[in-house]
């Protein structure tokens, strides 16, 4: 999951709150559903968009403890993934697979 994405879909959506746009907040949500790969990314944005949009009066002062809270809620679920393995750099057979097959 790529957080720095993460994070500024998340201001941008308590920003569109603010200034009660709410047809901003889901577009928003529809493109990063369309752009991202991960199911927990996609549910972990679903709770936060429920949670500005329901907590909208109580999370006035409180935006950056919210904002800190829910990076780090998706680095947890994020670092329980398996690490993607980088392909071979050469495939196999003779001399590194470079193609000098038989000399």
């Amino acid at each position: 999951m790529d957080t720095f994405t993460f994070m500024i879909a998340i201001i941008f959506m308590m920003m569109a709150v603010q200034f009660n746009q709410y047809w901003l907040i889901f577009a928003i949500v529809a493109l990063m559903i369309l752009s991202m790969r991960d199911l927990t990314t996609t549910v972990l944005l679903i709770i936060a968009t429920v949670i500005l949009l329901f907590g909208k009066e109580y999370l006035a002062d409180y935006w950056p403890f919210v904002l800190f809270g829910l990076i780090i809620l998706s680095l947890i679920i994020g670092g329980k993934q398996k690490a993607e393995q980088q392909p071979d750099m050469f495939g196999g057979g003779d001399m590194g697979g470079m193609g000098f097959g038989g000399f």
